[in-house]
């Protein structure tokens, strides 16, 4: 864990991304995760997003140096503008070195590469000093100012208001639509005005294995549900379940309320929305059933946020493959066209289809056409510049593999070297050796000037037309169209 993370419990890197691939995002966050580094993070694909997120006092920012629409440097200018004090890190496929050398000139942290996500902990580990310093500085008396300027139900408005603001979906305000975005973490967090009955409960809830954050009081406890979402609340002050049970997020939260023990005082607890009441003693053979009950939610919590990251993974990740899904495909590469166009830089797309697969599916069986599948999918990834090109499994046997940066004869050469890869040698995972060959159709944008309605639609049919040609001419070849910058047609082919 960040040291820096461990001044007080609970404490979380607040992390703003401007990353426009939804998979690259969900990477970055394994990696900070993978390395102990706890933090929550708010990711934008706009300038409009950045502007608005920035408001929210961001810990640190990371941002893909080319976000269609929208690049890094012009995040960096914005930042510097408005929050000069706040760390910011490139986190891309490529930056060239005299963009690096200017970006750092002008106020940028460090540069990360998409290929070497694990130095990325380390790097905001060697930022977090300034970010935890504006944090207090800025941030910290800023809202006890914001506290102590009216009174508890105006404090608790404007708490609800950062709560909804983070955390409601944007396609609907029900559970399931909040669940998807933000599950409730697997922790308790604990507001006892009593100290025994509190370290008692810290004790005995250490012992249960379950995660703690300790608030000082009902403001402070109020903030961290602002930022986080426990799957547990302990507390022995009805004010604070009252008021908890009015933000956005309460329904996610299991509260439990800390009773002195006699019956009046239970209602009390029930009445003001608590799930259940615990005695403040800590003790009993009522006790420990309620808290198998605490310990159970708690690991439902986290199965919930494992099951969620799985589904995100699922969802642009062929399992089979492992490359992208149709789905990753049909959102990213109308994003990757309009980068191209945006600053005018080339842009190669490569279909492939595995020649008379349907007779290795027929011959062999459905096991065996899943296993040249697999290693397909493997050869071509294999073939590719790390951290650039990147691949989709867009049909049965069809792949799409995307060349950002790719001009006509290097896109070329690649489709040539990644079909001699597939032909020269038998596809050994079958325990068969079987001999596979594939064909390949390309369609290059060299020179894009302008926006063209549904260019990334046009560009997908002429390298479709070109794997037609080269299955017509006898598959295993490569086959070529380019498509022009103002036209409407292929410019040529090969």
């Amino acid at each position: 864990m960040v040291d820096c993370l461990k001044e007080g419990p609970g404490m979380m890197l607040r992390l703003l991304m401007l990353e426009d691939d939804a998979l690259a995002a969900e990477l970055t966050l394994h990696a900070l995760n993978s390395a102990g580094v706890r933090c929550t993070a708010e990711r934008v694909v706009n300038e409009t997003d950045f502007r608005a997120a920035l408001t929210r006092a961001p810990d640190i920012v990371v941002s893909d140096s080319d976000v269609p629409g929208f690049d890094g440097m012009a995040a960096l200018a914005i930042l510097k503008c408005e929050r000069p004090e706040t760390p910011f890190i490139f986190v891309s496929a490529h930056l060239d070195e005299s963009t690096l050398r200017y970006a750092l000139d002008n106020g940028a942290t460090d540069f990360v590469a998409k290929s070497d996500l694990t130095r990325l902990p380390n790097v905001i580990r060697s930022a977090l000093p300034s970010a935890t310093r504006s944090r207090r500085a800025s941030d910290e008396p800023g809202a006890a100012r914001r506290a102590g300027a009216g009174n508890s139900a105006d404090y608790l408005l404007q708490r609800q208001a950062t709560v909804e603001r983070v955390l409601r979906p944007r396609d609907g305000t029900n559970l399931a639509g909040l669940l998807s975005r933000a599950p409730p973490a697997p922790a308790a967090l604990l507001m006892i005005g009593s100290p025994v009955t509190s370290d008692r409960y810290v004790k005995l809830l250490h012992t249960a294995d379950i995660e703690i954050e300790l608030a000082r009081d009902e403001r402070d406890a109020l903030a961290r549900l602002a930022v986080r979402v426990p799957a547990l609340l302990f507390t022995d002050r009805l004010d604070l379940i009252h008021e908890a049970r009015q933000l956005y997020a309460a329904s996610t939260i299991h509260m439990v309320f800390i009773s002195a023990g006699d019956e009046g005082s239970a209602v009390q607890g029930l009445r003001a929305g608590a799930n259940d009441v615990m005695p403040a003693d800590g003790r009993g053979e009522q006790f420990w059933a309620h808290l198998s009950t605490a310990r159970r939610i708690v690991s439902f919590a986290a199965s919930l946020q494992s099951a969620i990251t799985n589904n995100r993974l699922l969802a642009t990740i062929d399992e089979l493959t492992r490359v992208g899904t149709r789905r990753y495909f049909e959102d990213q590469w109308p994003k990757e066209v309009a980068g191209a166009v945006r600053l005018g830089r080339p842009l190669s797309l490569v279909l492939c289809d595995i020649d008379h697969f349907k007779g290795i599916n027929d011959r062999e069986g459905h096991r065996v056409g899943d296993e040249v599948l697999s290693e397909f999918g493997e050869r071509l990834t294999k073939g590719l510049r790390l951290g650039e090109d990147w691949v989709a499994r867009i049909g049965g046997e069809e792949f799409a593999i995307v060349l950002p940066e790719a001009a006509r004869f290097q896109a070329r050469a690649i489709a040539e070297r990644l079909r001699e890869s597939i032909s020269d040698r038998p596809f050994l995972r079958t325990s068969l050796g079987l001999s596979v060959t594939a064909s390949f159709g390309i369609c290059s944008l060299e020179h894009p000037a302008e926006p063209i309605t549904e260019l990334h639609e046009q560009l997908v049919k002429l390298a479709d037309s070109a794997l037609y040609d080269s299955k017509r001419a006898g598959r295993n070849r490569v086959t070529e169209v380019i498509r022009p910058s103002s036209g409407t047609g292929a410019a040529g082919q090969a």
